[in-house]
């Protein structure tokens, strides 16, 4: 293939991909504007996955209940932080990590769970302050996460 064969090959294909482009803009629709998800259904989907999270715990199966549970909490559900606090703590179904329930506990302990604030007492001599320093920037961390999730935008 010579190189004015290439040339009118290109200046064809590209003459396609300009008139496929207008077609796509006529036929497909208008942009919409962007749905705004806010608290109240994020609520709903944090109840879903809590309940979803008891049932599954009730059952037997800790450790997919832990995944709702988590779900729940990072959509901002406080009784699902204080229970992902305790399982941490306990070890059972999932990984034993005063770490990660110190983490868990302070957030439920912010987002009014009373008890939560008892049970980080108990566990504070069991972290060093360095390890106690760093539960707390993740828990700022996590707090920046379900807040980020509290409204989500659709279509921009």
């Amino acid at each position: 293939m010579t190189q004015a064969n290439v040339n009118e090959w290109q200046t064809a294909l590209l003459k396609q991909v300009d008139q496929l482009i207008e077609l796509a803009k006529t036929r497909l629709p208008a942009r919409q504007q962007p749905t705004i998800r806010g608290p109240e259904y994020w609520q709903r989907f944090a109840k879903h996955h809590y309940v979803r999270a008891a049932d599954l715990l009730k059952a037997g199966n800790g450790f997919e209940a832990a995944k709702h549970f988590r779900r729940a909490a990072l959509f901002g559900h406080s009784k699902a932080m204080l229970y992902l606090g305790q399982m941490f703590l306990q070890g059972k179904d999932l990984p034993e990590s005063v770490f990660h329930a110190c983490c868990w506990l302070t957030l439920a302990d912010r987002a009014g769970e009373v008890e939560a604030e008892q049970i980080i007492d108990n566990l504070l001599h069991k972290l060093t302050a360095r390890e106690l320093n760093s539960a707390r920037q993740l828990a700022a961390e996590r707090f920046e996460q379900i807040c980020e999730a509290s409204f989500d935008v659709h279509g921009l």
